[in-house]
């Protein structure tokens, strides 16, 4: 499977997802952040073990795109998440047609966002 096939896999797992599970973002994590200092792994190791899937994903775009910005917004049950790249305008339209929104959650939102 090409990189650009095996992207759009993920793009769809994510979207589909009911919720966040560890599989899921371990395969985000391989698939996105390449080679990371092992105090990075283990972070996310913990932060996965703790469900902390909102800081796991944050951790995750961190190291996929250093430079770029997250902006998210969590309603009950659902979440949202814009990327914003680096030096973006200042000013963020309300409901931008680039912000994701998720049924699964924040954490989710971000990583299709980032994908």
């Amino acid at each position: 499977m090409d990189r650009t096939a095996f992207l759009n896999s993920l793009i769809e797992k994510v979207a589909d997802a009911p919720a966040p599970s560890r599989e899921l973002f371990a395969e985000v994590w391989f698939a996105t952040t390449g080679k990371q200092h092992p105090d990075i792994k283990g972070r996310f190791a913990v932060l996965m073990d703790a469900k902390a899937w909102t800081e796991a994903a944050l951790i995750t775009v961190a190291c996929a795109l250093p430079d770029w910005r997250v902006v998210t917004k969590a309603t009950r049950g659902a979440g949202e998440a814009l990327m914003l790249p680096p030096d973006p305008v200042d000013i963020v339209p309300e409901g931008s047609s680039d912000t994701v929104r998720h049924s699964g959650g924040t954490a989710l939102a971000i990583l299709e966002a980032m994908l």
